[in-house]
């Protein structure tokens, strides 16, 4: 970055790598339920690590919705779209990919099953923030994922992009070594940072209505 003004910060989260983070930090944190995460609160807490006034610009929340469990796991499901809004209602900007079915060989069973794989998320993740890079949307892009297979992002967004930045903010228990060699400037978020950062338990919508966190979420 070569301009002194505050720097721009884009923020990219890989939502079920974050997800996975959560349901660690849960174990760890006995008796915290962390599921009901203010993402953008998040955010604003780690621009203090970026310095020089950084401002966050935009969150971008990219997940997929698993339709195949509408009736096998309608709870499931459910709670997972009335997050979805709970993040949109903060001005977080949704991308959506899908689940692919394929079988896969189960070694207990003796036999092929049946697996749900999310798919397109991490090429979803690169390309926007590629694109938004190349309008020049932001200074510096926060990539919230501890996803290894970021690597040729950060090699390509180096070349293209040398007057921007490229961080990463690794979710608690999902720190890869090889992105952190390639983006020293990155850091990792703690277990705590999880439980500090909670929606409150009702949110009003922008059409004035309100949602509540889910029961499930709550103990």
């Amino acid at each position: 970055m070569t301009s002194t003004a505050a720097p721009r910060v884009a923020f990219f989260i890989d939502g079920f790598n974050l997800y996975h983070s959560i349901k660690s930090a849960e174990q760890h944190l006995a008796g915290y339920p962390l599921k009901w995460l203010d993402i953008p609160s998040l955010c604003d807490s780690t621009l203090q690590l970026i310095g020089n006034g950084a401002q966050c610009t935009a969150i971008h929340y990219f997940t997929a919705f698993a339709e195949y469990l509408r009736h096998k796991d309608p709870g499931k499901y459910s709670r997972h779209q009335l997050y979805v809004r709970a993040l949109t209602a903060h001005k977080v900007k949704l991308h959506t990919s899908r689940f692919q079915k394929r079988q896969a060989w189960a070694d207990d069973l003796n036999r092929f099953v049946t697996v749900f794989e999310e798919k397109e998320t991490d090429v979803a993740i690169a390309c926007t923030c590629l694109g938004l890079a190349a309008a020049d949307h932001f200074d510096v892009a926060v990539m919230l994922t501890g996803d290894s297979d970021f690597t040729p992002l950060v090699e390509t967004f180096a070349q293209s992009h040398p007057d921007k930045q490229i961080l990463f903010a690794f979710p608690y228990d999902r720190v890869s070594k090889q992105l952190q060699r390639l983006s020293p400037r990155s850091f990792k978020l703690s277990k705590e940072s999880y439980r500090t950062h909670q929606f409150p338990h009702s949110i009003r919508l922008p059409s004035g209505k309100h949602i509540h966190i889910p029961p499930e979420w709550t103990s």
